[in-house]
């Protein structure tokens, strides 16, 4: 086998090896905050510094925050929450949300196009959340999206296994409109929420 050849395989096989462990963690009992920072740096993730404090229920610490990068959606932060008594995960947030990077955290209006990557991403961790769990709890559809622009378009996915509870949604609205005081701004919003059945938050 010739040096390009060999370079070749070097490249595809680490590449497939980062994609594959660069996911989401489903099973959650157990691991402690130092497996979520060996996980997150094989993800590429990068720490991020925040003087945001986070309140949450009694024994649950401020989160480590992770910022992965993203090519047609706004970066995916990931948020660790520990457990305070012995440093083991409460649970995990992974969330991708424009508000996180626009100005003010108010975002636009979008075009389907640029709102099609949130619907193929959610579709895609559904499936992944299906292969570990099995079916899940639906209420809402994807399938509709003439309903983004009165800000209908919502589905929601809870699975549970194990002891492990996982909560996903998406929410796409256009809807922009304000009435007095109270205005509502256009969300593009996917979350996945990983806990044990016992987590509080």
């Amino acid at each position: 086998m010739n040096m390009k050849k060999i370079a070749l395989l070097v490249f595809f096989v680490t590449g497939f090896a980062v994609q594959s462990y660069a996911q989401y963690v489903f099973d959650i009992k157990g691991k402690t905050m130092k497996y979520a920072r060996g996980y997150e740096k094989a993800a590429r993730g990068i720490p991020v510094e925040t003087t945001e404090t986070y309140i949450d229920g009694p024994g649950v610490g401020q989160p480590l925050i992770f910022r992965r990068q993203e090519k047609l959606l706004p970066n995916l932060l990931v948020y660790y929450f520990p457990n305070v008594k012995d440093s083991t995960i409460n649970y995990i947030l992974y969330e991708w949300d424009d508000t996180n990077f626009a100005k003010n955290r108010q975002t636009v209006k979008q075009p389907l196009t640029a709102l099609q990557p949130y619907i193929d991403k959610y579709q895609t961790i559904k499936k992944q959340a299906e292969a570990f769990f099995g079916k899940a709890e639906t209420s809402g559809s994807v399938n509709d999206v003439a309903l983004i622009e009165t800000g209908r378009f919502k589905r929601k996915d809870n699975f549970v296994k194990d002891g492990v509870y996982v909560e996903m949604y998406i929410v796409l609205s256009n809807k922009q409109e304000t009435n007095g005081i109270v205005s509502i701004m256009p969300t593009h919003r996917v979350r996945m929420f990983v806990k044990t059945e016992t987590a509080e938050n």
